[in-house]
């Protein structure tokens, strides 16, 4: 955080600007209409990844980026003929990390004559989406090594990009590194202008600035200050609850979000030129700055015994989280929150959920072991409903909560297990949101326009939307070109981005997958017609695989179908058999035997 104003530089390539002589490299913002997804990465949609993120981020990582950062001491930006090595350094080092830490998913440029770094982590919409962006600073005061400011911020954005990567998301996530915050946000104020120019639309950006000390004398849950801008609660306050949420419902409780009028210094860091610019922005931010004797000195290192790194990441953490969550959402679907967990004798939890419009909360909920208590709280921490029952559930799920809510903000779920031994719950919340405030809700909309949903371009009865949604090529009814539909694919189970699957043998009944299309045969089942005759015997036998004709006789021999795969014979061909001699042969034998008889009969007489 700067004295005076405050900027803040983005994570962007290790490649320096055209004024220090070298060229500047910038990657194709064009995104392909079809591209595959990254191999062996999870494809985020309708599943809440917010707890998995919230584990996977690493105090270890998160300290040792800021070791790195700050071991070649201060890093001031100068001017933009001449940044100063250790500055220069710093952003070679931010551009290479992002790119290292995601694998190369992350595209890097650096922006503008400060030399922000902004990284972007491709999501897999095909079309125009809204992006969400983390970052912070990564200049420093001449006195200062800046651990605390804003190693923090660096430190976020590139512990977040190690994490988010290791997922494919539905949209894009911009990771920050800016510069020049200490001489009056110039990096960001530059960087904000050029997005804005792109046409980016962003969600939400966390800039992250200063986390590592905590107001002694804090309350419960205000550890880090996460300041928003005040009027409309989707573009503003949604975002911090959604932060508090996560560090409530997986960390420490260590969030309390501010209104922009209540926080001194809300115009003094790199969200406030994103602020300016119409975008919606949040500044996390340390409750103890009162504290922070080592603010802008030598002392910002990052072994100071002041600091607290648990509550720092718990931060990290919770932006996290609140990303994975928000892009969990599901076309057609609620939002909802599947929750396990154990309670003890006398033990409780409080599960909290931000709510961003007038909707109904259902709560339903399996519990054993024992009684539970289970009470809404709205917004102002009143009682809403209430449901106590000392004895175990059913087995099957029961609902015990459907309240219509409509006010915006956050509400709680309080578990109480007042018995004598441990109670088990699966519990499942669900809800309907706005996120964005446009009176749309956001199952009906997804990220896209929902006319891409009537539109079915390829002709293979999926639409554009849902082509989206799983990636497919909404051009081609072929999107891996492994001479299968997608809508047969898709009903049959298999992948179609995945080209290798054609030679595959689902049934393991030696008809591979493209020959079950060709036949029409079912590809998880080995007698596709149910007549008790493989498909390949069938198919290999010139039958058809997909239509009953067991009782058929098509070499007109008078043994069935299924008779002759029994027999191991050919259906098309009338073989000689044994058995089919024995009566002609019996017949034949008797008329001898009683020609030769009445032969002798009458050789007997004329004798």
């Amino acid at each position: 955080m700067k004295q005076d104003p405050l900027i803040f530089i983005i994570c962007m390539i290790l490649l320096v600007s055209p004024i220090n002589g070298i060229s500047l490299t910038v990657i194709d913002t064009h995104t392909d209409l079809h591209t595959l997804a990254p191999v062996g990465i999870e494809r985020v949609y309708s599943t809440d990844y917010s707890h998995e993120v919230f584990e996977l981020v690493s105090l270890t990582h998160f300290r040792n980026f800021i070791i790195k950062l700050t071991e070649n001491g201060s890093r001031p930006a100068g001017i933009p003929s001449n940044l100063g090595g250790n500055n220069v350094a710093a952003r070679n080092w931010i551009a290479n990390e992002l790119q290292s830490v995601s694998k190369g998913r992350i595209e890097v440029e650096v922006l503008g004559h400060y030399a922000s770094v902004l990284g972007k982590l491709p999501g897999y919409l095909p079309v125009d989406a809204p992006a969400l962006m983390v970052g912070g600073h990564y200049d420093s005061v001449e006195a200062a090594p800046g651990a605390n400011d804003d190693g923090t911020g660096i430190a976020t954005a590139l512990e977040l990009a190690r994490v988010m990567s290791k997922y494919n998301w539905p949209l894009d996530i911009y990771f920050g590194a800016w510069n020049a915050e200490e001489d009056g946000l110039l990096g960001s104020r530059e960087v904000a202008a050029i997005l804005r120019d792109r046409g980016v639309e962003l969600l939400a950006y966390y800039n992250v600035d200063m986390l590592l000390v905590p107001d002694p004398a804090a309350p419960p849950g205000g550890d880090v200050l996460m300041a928003f801008p005040i009027g409309d609660y989707h573009l503003g306050k949604y975002w911090a609850d959604l932060t508090r949420v996560m560090s409530n419902n997986y960390g420490l409780h260590s969030i309390q979000p501010v209104a922009s009028n209540d926080f001194s210094g809300w115009e003094r860091s790199d969200h406030w030129p994103f602020v300016q610019r119409g975008y919606t922005a949040l500044f996390a931010h340390e409750s103890g700055f009162a504290y922070d004797t080592a603010y802008h000195s030598p002392s910002d290192v990052w072994y100071n015994p002041l600091y607290n790194y648990e509550i720092a990441i718990d931060t990290v953490k919770a932006i996290g989280g609140a990303m994975a969550f928000t892009m969990a959402r599901a076309f057609g679907e609620p939002t909802t929150h599947d929750i396990s967990f154990t309670l003890q004798e006398d033990q409780n939890r409080t599960y909290m959920f931000a709510i961003s419009t007038p909707t109904i909360v259902n709560v339903t909920c399996r519990w054993f072991g024992g009684g539970t208590s289970i009470s809404l709280y709205d917004t102002n921490n009143q009682l809403i409903t209430q449901m106590v029952d000392d004895e175990a559930s059913p087995w099957v799920q029961t609902q015990i909560i459907s309240q219509s809510v409509v006010s915006e903000g956050i509400y709680r779920l309080f578990i109480a297990n007042n018995g004598d031994r441990s109670v088990g719950h699966e519990m499942v919340l669900t809800y309907y949101s706005d996120i964005d405030g446009n009176d749309i809700l956001d199952n009906e909309e997804f990220w896209f326009d929902q006319e891409y949903f009537t539109m079915d371009s390829d002709l293979d009865s999926i639409s554009d939307g849902q082509e989206m949604i799983l990636g497919t090529n909404h051009e081609s009814n072929d999107s891996d070109s492994d001479t299968m539909p997608d809508s047969w694919e898709i009903e049959n189970g298999l992948d179609p981005l995945d080209p290798s699957d054609a030679a595959g043998d689902n049934d393991e009944d030696g008809v591979i997958n493209t020959m079950e299309y060709e036949y029409n045969c079912n590809p998880n089942n080995s007698d596709s017609d149910s007549d008790a005759m493989p498909d390949l015997w069938e198919i290999e036998n010139g039958l058809n695989p997909v239509l009953d004709d067991s009782l058929d006789d098509p070499d007109n021999d008078a043994v069935t179908n299924i008779q002759e795969y029994l027999d191991g014979t050919d259906p098309q061909f009338a073989e000689l058999r044994p058995e089919r001699l024995v009566g002609p042969t019996l017949a034949f034998v008797s008329v001898a035997a009683i020609a030769i008889i009445a032969y002798h009969g009458v050789r007997k007489k004329i004798g």
